[in-house]
């Protein structure tokens, strides 16, 4: 009885810590919903699409994604958690799909997908994990086809710098700050047949959007 209480009151403190960490990370950019849309903005998704979101989560960028394509698109989001996949299926429709898969074999046709998103996924991965990723994503991916990477970036100002850094040691992700200090993305985008198209820096250029295509 004891262990129970011990692993639920946990469990509660995760999810707050988690919220806080929310908070404190969407702040700069006037909250979660509209850090989204800056995202969207920069993909320029048009009507009729076929996209991919990798490491989906929940389902929030998804949703907003197929608000962007009218009736005949479509978009899938695949993640690894079952538990995120729960909550993200209660808003599959008919422009919505989610399926639980990694990202290092997705069971999906090739070149089927006009743009793919990768957010905050990749840093989560360890480097050969990334790679397969990367590949696994290109091969899906349309002849003309782009993969929107949004990620942490290092910049240059000292401040920024050291407020970028505090974000990353915060996340948790035991691959996160080696990824961000060795600023490997771009080689490694381009070590899986990927062309960087834009690259764009928002919040403080804390975060980076790339667009990488095939």
């Amino acid at each position: 009885m004891l262990v129970k209480a011990l692993l639920k009151a946990l469990g509660i403190w995760k999810s707050g810590y988690d919220r806080l960490l929310d908070c404190i990370f969407y702040l700069p950019f006037g909250g979660e919903q509209r850090f989204r849309r800056s995202c969207l903005d920069f993909a320029c998704i048009e009507r009729g699409d076929k996209v991919l979101d990798v490491c989906c989560g929940s389902g929030a960028l998804t949703k907003l994604i197929a608000e962007c394509l009218g009736y005949s698109g479509q978009v899938i989001g695949v993640d690894l958690s079952t538990s995120v996949l729960k909550e993200a299926k209660t808003l599959q429709n008919q422009r919505i799909a989610f399926t639980c898969a990694c990202g290092e074999n997705l069971p999906l046709r090739s070149s089927i997908f006009d743009k793919c998103f990768l957010s905050f996924g990749l840093h989560h991965m360890d480097k050969q994990a990334r790679q397969k990723t990367l590949r696994e994503v290109s091969r899906t991916l349309a002849p003309g086809g782009s993969l929107f990477v949004i990620e942490y970036n290092l910049p240059e100002k000292v401040m920024a710098r050291l407020a970028s850094r505090a974000l990353v040691k915060l996340d948790a992700s035991a691959e996160a700050y080696p990824m961000l200090m060795n600023g490997d993305l771009i080689k490694e985008l381009q070590k899986a047949v990927l062309n960087i198209n834009r690259r764009e820096f928002i919040g403080g250029d804390i975060i980076q959007l790339i667009e990488a295509g095939k």
